[in-house]
């Protein structure tokens, strides 16, 4: 009897917690059909009618499509960049035994106890002198300077459980070091790349800060930034057509979520360190 009773605490606390993380994106999808008088009215009731206008709306004035294409390629260039540093620095940290290992490693690690805020305005002024700044760049090279601490940990973490014997094995057999990391050990840790990409690419996507900071030309501007478009004067926001903008934009990390949600559980949980 009391396990039951505790089968049934635990299923209400699930569907609970399931309950509380499901709702605002099912309030997000509701709203973005329903017309704005009807969000300015009655925001949180039952909708009494349903209109695709606000998404009609959004892709008329074809900011939105643009917004998505800056956000993509800051996205694309900084995940290949995360993936090939870390990667590689990971794979010489864990298997080449070098004077200042642990240095470097104790570095890396560092860096994970660096706000993000501390480096706005010193990366502000250096890009502003550099020219950087309104450029795809200037996100991007943030983006993987804070991602790296962690990936390059994840993927020396993997590689520990790499065989050095296997790593001696072809090295017998002629082949080079970059050989051993293009053709062995970087196709063995898929898992993890598949978890450092999918988690970086939602945080990249959905990133604010550094766009707010470093792009004002509208040409540059992110998804994130752009959202910022349908505040009218005096502060008066479209909520139809913000709804629908933020329902176009986060189509395309739930899609990479969830096609890769597999892969990425298994790396949470063992891919990240034995693979």
């Amino acid at each position: 009897m009391k396990k039951k009773t505790l089968k049934v605490i635990f299923a209400i606390v699930i569907l609970a917690f399931l309950f509380i993380q499901v709702y605002p994106v099912l309030w997000l999808f509701i709203s973005s059909v329903r017309p704005s008088a009807e969000l300015a009215t009655k925001p949180f009731s039952l909708p009494t009618s349903l209109t695709f206008q606000n998404f009609a709306k959004v892709w008329s004035d074809g900011k939105i499509l643009g917004y998505m294409w800056n956000s993509f390629k800051v996205t694309a260039i900084s995940l290949i960049l995360i993936v090939f540093l870390s990667a590689t620095a990971g794979f010489a940290l864990s298997k080449f035994k070098m004077r200042f290992n642990k240095a470097v490693y104790s570095f890396f690690t560092f860096g994970i106890m660096v706000p993000v805020q501390i480096t706005l305005i010193p990366l502000f002024i250096f890009y502003s002198k550099t020219g950087v700044l309104n450029t795809s760049m200037s996100m991007v090279l943030p983006q993987v300077g804070f991602a790296l601490p962690l990936s390059v940990m994840m993927f020396v973490s993997f590689y520990s459980f790499v065989p050095n014997e296997l790593i001696e094995a072809a090295v017998m057999d002629g082949c080079t070091p970059y050989g051993i990391f293009v053709k062995i050990v970087f196709p063995l840790a898929r898992n993890t790349v598949i978890t450092i990409a999918s988690m970086y690419s939602i945080l990249i996507w959905n990133d604010f800060i550094f766009a707010n900071t470093f792009i004002s030309d509208s040409k540059a501007k992110t998804v994130a930034m752009g959202l910022k478009d349908y505040v009218g004067a005096f502060g008066n926001i479209d909520w139809g057509s913000t709804f629908a903008a933020i329902t176009i934009s986060i189509l395309p990390p739930m899609i990479i979520y969830f096609a890769l949600n597999k892969w990425v559980t298994s790396g949470m949980t063992m891919g990240a360190t034995k693979g």
